[in-house]
């Protein structure tokens, strides 16, 4: 995939967790939501997802969002979007 240019950010209250990932063309979204989708899939855990596009852009945001995460089952997805993305570093929000 070579180096990214995506951005992550992380945030976790109780057992609320979310993480948002910048993205700055319509090709780096796509490549976001295929590698959540594939994860979903396979680690059969189904977190809120939203896309919020820029108005008049290709940039946007896509959240990702696991709420009553009793288990901390967020922290390890997390971790595998961000492996398979290739981003190297999560900022807490």
């Amino acid at each position: 995939m070579g180096n990214s240019c995506l951005k992550a950010y992380h945030e976790t209250e109780e057992r609320y967790a979310r993480m948002e990932i910048l993205f700055n063309t319509i090709d780096e979204r796509k490549r976001i939501c295929n590698c959540v989708s594939e994860l979903i899939k396979n680690e059969k855990l189904y977190p809120s997802t939203t896309i919020m596009q820029h108005k008049g852009k290709e940039s946007g945001e896509y959240i990702i969002e696991f709420h009553d995460d009793y288990d901390k089952l967020s922290g390890d997805f997390f971790e595998k979007v961000l492996n398979k993305l290739n981003i190297h570093e999560c900022e807490l929000g």
